[in-house]
């Protein structure tokens, strides 16, 4: 684990004064690498020993280490994909830079996905009778996208953003149901409580979201989120939904392929139910 990612895990169980300077760095991580131990003080607000207590709590032995340490992550190719934009960035920079980032996210996401995790995903939501779908905050729209192509391959699926209808739902699946549940962090204890009441049902569960998540350790399948790509805890996401999105397509292709020529037929017909609402 690079020390970029270790500092963004650690962000929930840091003290104020830590996060500050946490934040400090996350900014321009760039920056921070040839920053004086009293610059970064008076950026985060802190006195200058407080800096190096702050390595401490990462596990590096002073401030200078850290530096060597944020430089190695830095040169790694997966942060390349957090290429952050500044102030003063203008239109064609941070255009340019938000590009990389998406392009560079999917070919982190080609490394990174299992062809047979995704095999046995899409075995589950093909065999379903039903499909649940929960996603909260920045996640509810994403859930409303999987909805929006899953239901076209003839397995009634429904989409719930609201914590109380997802337990409910929960609590109303059974062995023919899968529970598909987007979470970057898989840190959200509601998410957590819905997907343990969805597996007390004995649904099955899809989760995309971070793979050492208290969420991916109920869920049957676990599909990265990407989160360690940038930090979602403090920032809207961006790269993330890029990559989250592209699971999507990859499952919903999937079951496609898998239903066959059949498929053709029902997608021209859903298709051409639109024709009448458009004027020529």
């Amino acid at each position: 684990m690079t020390i970029l990612t270790h500092l963004k895990k650690s962000l929930p169980s840091l003290s104020k004064a830590e996060f500050r300077i946490a934040e400090a760095i996350l900014i321009d991580p760039e920056a921070a690498v040839n920053i004086t131990t009293a610059r970064l003080a008076r950026l985060a607000e802190v006195s200058d020993p407080m800096i190096s207590r702050f390595c401490h709590t990462l596990g590096c032995s002073s401030f200078p280490d850290f530096k060597v340490q944020l430089a190695k992550s830095l040169a790694s190719n997966t942060f390349f994909i957090s290429e952050a934009v500044s102030p003063g960035d203008d239109a064609s920079l941070y255009i340019e830079k938000r590009i990389n980032a998406n392009q560079a996210a999917l070919e982190y996401l080609r490394g990174k996905l299992q062809p047979e995790v995704i095999e046995q995903a899409v075995q589950l939501l093909s065999q379903s009778k039903r499909i649940e779908i929960f996603g909260m905050g920045g996640s509810a729209a994403i859930a409303h996208d999987a909805q929006h192509k899953l239901f076209r391959l003839g397995i009634p699926t429904v989409a719930y953003e609201d914590h109380l209808m997802q337990r409910m739902s929960a609590a109303a699946a059974n062995e023919g149901t899968t529970v598909l549940l987007f979470s970057f962090t898989g840190r959200t204890q509601s998410m957590i409580e819905v997907a343990r009441i969805a597996k007390e049902s004995k649904a099955s569960l899809i989760a995309i979201t971070s793979p050492n998540s208290p969420l991916a350790a109920v869920a049957d399948v676990t599909i990265t989120s990407g989160d360690e790509l940038e930090d979602t805890t403090l920032y809207v996401p961006m790269t993330t939904r890029i990559i989250i999105l592209t699971i999507i397509d990859i499952l919903v292709t999937g079951m496609a392929l898998a239903q066959g020529p059949e498929i053709d037929v029902r997608l021209k017909r859903i298709k051409h139910s639109l024709d009448a609402t458009k004027v020529n």
